[in-house]
C-alpha cells in the first residue's frame, strides 16, 4: 500500500510516461485559466496539440501557443521528460542533487548536467516575505582550505548569514562580510518591526535593539540561537556529502535550493508540484 502523499519513482512515472505527457502538463500548468484566445479573442478557446511542433493551437483561428517559452526549458535540446526527471529527483531529495548524479542517471554530459542543476535552483528563489515572531541570526562560515588559519579572517572562506523564524521559514545569503553596515539592512529589510531577534555577543550586533526590534543576546540558557546554528551544520553536511565543493559564485543558489526545500517542508501540497509550480509559472 502507498503511504499517504507520497511521490515516488513508480507515481512519477505513472502520470508521466513519455514527452507528450510532459508538455501537456505544462501547457495545463501555465494556461489552465486561459479565459481568452490572445488571437481571435474567443472566450473559453480549445487548444489542440500541434504534430511535430512543441506547442498547442487555438481550433478556431489557429493561434500557437508554446508552453516551454518564457521557462527554464526554452531552447532546451535534452527532452523535457528528463526534465521532468531531474526535477523529480530534487523533490524527492533532502540534500540536494549533484551534477555527476544527474549526468550518471540521465545519461547525458556533465556540462548539461550541470547547466540543468543550476537553471532548476535558480528558479527556486524563494519570496521576500519578512520573518516575525522570535528571529534567531547567526553568520557562518563556508569554504575555504582545510589547513593553515581557522576562523574568521581564514584564507577562502565564504560569509553566510541567516536568520530563522523558531519554528518557522529561514532566510539565508551570501554577503562579503559580516560588519555591522553590511548586515543590519538586511536584517530590516528581512524581519517585521518589533520581532523578538535572538543573536549570539558577537559585537557587530550591538545596538540593534535602537532599531524596531527586540534584541536579546544568547546567554547558554534560555536565549539561544540552536535553529539557526543547527541549520547551518545540516546545510554544510548536505553540501559536503553531496557536492564536496561549490564555488563562491554559485554558492547562493544552493542557499536558495535549501532555503525552498526548508520553507515548504509543512505544505501538504507534493515537493514536486510545488517545485513544478515555481519553475513554469
Amino acid at each position: 500500500m502507498k503511504a499517504k502523499n507520497r511521490f515516488g519513482i513508480n507515481s512519477f512515472l505513472e502520470k508521466y510516461p513519455n514527452e507528450d505527457v510532459c508538455l501537456e502538463s505544462l501547457f495545463k500548468l501555465r494556461y489552465w485559466n486561459l479565459n481568452k484566445c490572445p488571437g481571435c479573442k474567443i472566450k473559453k478557446p480549445k487548444y489542440y496539440r500541434v504534430r511535430k511542433r512543441k506547442s498547442f493551437e487555438c481550433g478556431d483561428c489557429g493561434h500557437q501557443i508554446y508552453p516551454m517559452a518564457g521557462t527554464i526549458f526554452e531552447g532546451t535540446t535534452l527532452s523535457l521528460h528528463k526534465w521532468f526527471y531531474a526535477i523529480f529527483l530534487f523533490s524527492v531529495s533532502k540534500n540536494g542533487v549533484s551534477a555527476k548524479e544527474l549526468e550518471r542517471t540521465l545519461e547525458i554530459t556533465y556540462k548539461t548536467a550541470w547547466r540543468l542543476g543550476h537553471q532548476i535552483r535558480k528558479a527556486l528563489r524563494d519570496n521576500n516575505t519578512k520573518l516575525k515572531g522570535l528571529v534567531e541570526i547567526d553568520e557562518s562560515m563556508y569554504g575555504g582550505k582545510s589547513h593553515g588559519k581557522h576562523g574568521w579572517g581564514a584564507e577562502g572562506k565564504v560569509v553566510l548569514f541567516g536568520m530563522v523564524e523558531r519554528g518557522g521559514n529561514v532566510r539565508v545569503k551570501v554577503v562579503p562580510n559580516r560588519q555591522r553596515e553590511t548586515l543590519f539592512p538586511i536584517i530590516t529589510n528581512s524581519v517585521k518591526e518589533k520581532s523578538l531577534v535572538h543573536t549570539d555577543n558577537y559585537k557587530g550586533y550591538y545596538g540593534l535593539g535602537l532599531h524596531t526590534f527586540k534584541h536579546r543576546k544568547k546567554d547558554g540558557k534560555k536565549i539561544h540561537i540552536n535553529s539557526m546554528e543547527g541549520y547551518w551544520g545540516n546545510f554544510k553536511k548536505s553540501m559536503l556529502g553531496t557536492h564536496t565543493s561549490v564555488s563562491p559564485k554559485h554558492l547562493q543558489k544552493y542557499l536558495d535550493e535549501f532555503q525552498f526545500r526548508h520553507n515548504n517542508r509543512k505544505e501538504v501540497i507534493k515537493m514536486f508540484d510545488l517545485m513544478m509550480y515555481r519553475i513554469a509559472v
